[in-house]
C-alpha cells in the first residue's frame, strides 16, 4: 500500500482588497491566511508580506515549505498564455505587477515553481474540479463582486486565447451603446452599468437618492442595497433590479458564446443568492436561445477559496 502524501501546494489569491493564501492538499484547504492587500501600493511592496504569510501557513498545516510541490497565483488581471506573464491590471490595483518579472522572480525567492493565472479563471477552475461545475465538460462562471469577472471551459479544456483574454472579460462586453466610459476604454460595459465599483456613481446621481437610506449608509454596496430594498427602499428597489436585469442579460451573452452545460455564479453578491439565483434563472428560461434544453444555472459552491483551490489543480502533479 502506497502511504506517500499527495503532494501540497500554496496558492494565493491576490484581490483589491485583501490577499487571501492557502495550503491545498487533494482538494482541501489545510491551513489559510488573509493580509491587507493595499492594492493602491502595488504588488511589489506585498510580495514580502505574502512570503511571510505564506510560511506562516506552512507550519500552520506541519508542512516544510520543502515539501510544497508549487505556488499558484490567481491575479486580477490578463495573463500572457504560455508565459503566464502580467499583461495588465485593473487601473489603480497592483499597477506595478506588469513590470515585477513574474512569475520568474517570484519562482527564485521561494524556490519553487509557480503558475500565475487570471483570478476568474482560478475560481471557475476550482468550482471545476471540486464545485458547482464537478462533472461538466463545458461551463462558464461570472463572479460578482467589486467588478464582473467571467471564465469559460469548453470540452474539458480552460479558454485563454491568443492573449489570455478570452472567456474572462465577459464584464466588459458592451451592454450600453453610448453609455458611460469604463476604466478599461470601452464604452457602456456591463460592469459600468452594474458593479460594485460603479454603484455609488449611480445611487448619488439618481432622483431620490437624498431620501433614500442608501444616503445615510456607511458602505454604499449592493449589500446596503438588498438590505435597503429588503425594507421597502424606493431607490434601493430600482438600483437592485436594475442589476439583476444586467447580470441576467450577460449571463445570456456568455451561454450565447460559450455554449455551456453548466453555468456558475459566484462573488460577495451572491450572499443574496436566494433574491439573485431564481430571477437569474428566470431571465436565462425566458431569453437564453437553447433549442437543446437548459443550462443548468448553479450558486458557487467553495465561496472564497474557489480561486485558492482552483489554482492548485492547476499544477500537473495535482492530478
Amino acid at each position: 500500500m502506497n502511504t506517500t502524501p499527495a503532494p501540497a501546494f500554496l496558492s494565493c489569491d491576490a484581490g483589491g482588497t485583501r490577499i487571501k493564501l492557502g495550503v491545498v492538499r487533494s482538494g482541501r484547504l489545510l491551513a489559510r491566511a488573509e493580509i491587507p492587500a493595499q492594492a493602491g501600493d502595488g504588488l511589489g511592496p506585498a510580495l514580502d508580506r505574502l512570503i511571510r504569510a505564506a510560511r506562516r501557513c506552512c507550519r500552520e498545516a506541519g508542512i516544510d515549505l520543502r515539501e510544497v510541490q508549487g505556488f499558484g497565483l490567481a491575479f486580477p488581471g490578463i495573463i500572457e498564455p504560455g508565459t503566464e506573464r502580467i499583461l495588465s491590471t485593473p487601473a489603480g490595483k497592483f499597477d506595478d505587477a506588469p513590470r515585477l518579472g513574474l512569475p520568474g522572480s517570484l519562482a527564485d525567492r521561494l524556490s519553487l515553481p509557480v503558475r500565475l493565472c487570471n483570478d476568474a479563471n482560478a475560481a471557475l477552475a476550482g468550482e471545476w474540479a471540486f464545485g458547482a461545475a464537478r462533472g461538466t465538460r463545458s461551463a462558464v462562471m461570472m463572479t460578482l463582486g467589486t467588478g464582473i469577472g467571467t471564465s469559460a471551459i469548453i470540452d474539458g479544456v480552460p479558454l485563454r486565447g491568443q492573449h489570455g483574454q478570452a472567456g474572462c472579460l465577459g464584464g466588459h462586453w458592451t451592454a450600453q451603446v453610448g453609455g458611460a466610459t469604463c476604466p478599461c476604454g470601452n464604452v457602456g460595459c456591463a460592469e459600468t452599468l452594474a458593479s460594485t465599483w460603479a454603484l455609488p456613481r449611480h445611487a448619488r446621481a439618481a432622483e431620490g437618492f437624498n431620501t433614500s437610506a442608501l444616503a445615510h449608509t456607511r458602505v454604499l454596496d449592493y449589500a446596503a442595497v438588498f438590505h435597503a430594498a429588503s425594507q421597502g427602499d424606493r431607490l434601493a428597489r430600482q438600483l437592485r433590479d436594475h442589476a439583476v436585469a444586467v447580470w441576467a442579460s450577460t449571463l445570456v451573452s456568455l451561454i450565447h458564446a460559450y455554449d455551456p452545460e453548466c453555468v456558475v455564479l459566484g462573488g460577495g453578491i451572491m450572499r443574496s443568492r436566494a433574491f439573485v439565483l431564481p430571477r437569474i434563472r428566470r431571465h436565462v428560461a425566458q431569453h437564453a436561445w437553447t433549442p437543446w434544453g437548459r443550462p443548468k444555472v448553479r450558486a458557487a459552491r467553495l465561496g472564497d477559496d474557489a480561486a485558492l483551490l482552483g489554482m492548485a489543480s492547476l499544477f500537473p502533479t495535482a492530478a
